[in-house]
């Protein structure tokens, strides 16, 4: 994947901020600033140096020979250390006569003083400049967030007729995972959540044995994850026929989902995407279980800038990809999200997701 944009506009930042040099290790930055494919994983050892006219990428044997055929026709030069990668890389800082050096807050603290120790230089630690760069995806990253979110919308698909009363919630997270990888998913997005009767009421609950039970709400969270980038979608079934209860609920969140997107537009502060969809549940008396924000963004992680909640004032940019997901959580009776995924435009929004959203029995 062609990234020689990606680190001018990172080369942009250091001279903007008068730093000669970043170091970065984090596997999303990585990916992203590289845009080397099947190079990175979770388990690699790898950073790279960017100074105004070098792009160092250093990591071990087990990933040289891969990295050397991804770094053709890049400014990328590879790097592959005999000791320690960053004793290697303090050495070069050093010999260029580097001074500071820029690192993620991210980094533990082992490696921060590791670091710091064989710089012998002037440390920055800095929060977040390759999150405000990947926050605009280019065409290629929302074509690959597109193909994820599509083979999303054939998982939801496909579990509609898989799940059923007496199976657990851990049969049916499995299917979900299964059925992705098989149809094309590299890993998921993140651990699918599925959420039957009362553990719906809990926003981010964990899998269980619970077998699904008739009269259940099923909350179904997941993404297929596809060449590094994510999708991120959740659909609220019932499983036999659904109570009057239960479709005041579920006709609530899917107008608050509708209210959220439709606000969806470059240049709008992300509060009031938030706000338009609160506004509805306060309508129906159900702001006080709407406990979250309405979304986040999406691209090679699954929680990336912007935040899209009631504090945040940042505009929202066109290309961005953020999610609209409201949801309402009454313990001990359960509870309803309808998440999709959307394109922030010039004019309004682009819709990702595509599973529909009436509500569903099964």
């Amino acid at each position: 994947m062609k990234a020689e944009h990606r680190l001018a506009a990172l080369r942009r930042r250091l001279n903007a901020e008068r730093v000669p040099a970043m170091v970065i290790s984090s596997v999303s930055n990585l990916r992203y600033l590289t845009g080397f494919e099947d190079v990175i994983d979770g388990g690699i050892n790898a950073a790279c140096l960017v100074t105004a006219d070098q792009a160092l990428f250093y990591t071990d044997r087990r990933y040289s020979g891969a990295a050397l055929v991804a770094s053709r026709d890049t400014p990328w030069e590879v790097r592959v250390p005999e000791d320690s990668l960053y004793v290697e890389l303090c050495s070069n800082l050093k010999a260029m006569g580097v001074g500071e050096i820029a690192l993620e807050s991210t980094v533990s603290y082992g490696r921060f003083k590791f670091i710091s120790e064989q710089f012998f230089g002037s440390v920055r630690v800095i929060d977040g400049w390759l999150d405000e760069i990947r926050q605009v995806k280019d065409e290629n990253e929302i074509a690959l967030i597109s193909e994820a979110a599509a083979l999303t919308d054939r998982a939801f698909d496909h579990i509609r007729g898989f799940a059923r009363e007496g199976l657990t919630e851990r049969d049916i997270a499995l299917e979900l995972e299964f059925f992705m990888r098989r149809n094309g998913s590299n890993g998921v997005a993140f651990d699918c959540i599925v959420a039957s009767g009362p553990n719906s009421a809990h926003p981010h609950a964990s899998v269980t044995d619970r077998a699904v039970s008739a009269g259940d709400f099923l909350k179904l969270d997941f993404g297929a994850r596809v060449a590094g980038y994510c999708a991120d979608m959740t659909r609220t079934v019932v499983v036999g026929s659904a109570s009057d209860r239960q479709r005041e609920l579920y006709d609530a969140v899917l107008a608050a989902n509708e209210a959220g997107i439709a606000a969806v537009r470059a240049g709008r502060p992300a509060w009031e995407v938030h706000e338009a969809a609160r506004i509805v549940l306060e309508g129906c008396g159900l702001a006080e279980y709407f406990t979250h924000g309405l979304g986040h963004g999406v691209g090679l992680d699954v929680h990336e800038k912007p935040t899209v909640n009631p504090k945040s004032h940042d505009p929202l940019l066109a290309g961005s990809v953020v999610t609209v997901e409201p949801g309402v959580y009454i313990e001990g009776f359960g509870g309803v999200r309808i998440e999709d995924l959307v394109v922030v435009e010039e004019g309004g929004f682009r819709l990702l997701s595509h599973s529909p959203k009436q509500l569903i029995e099964i």
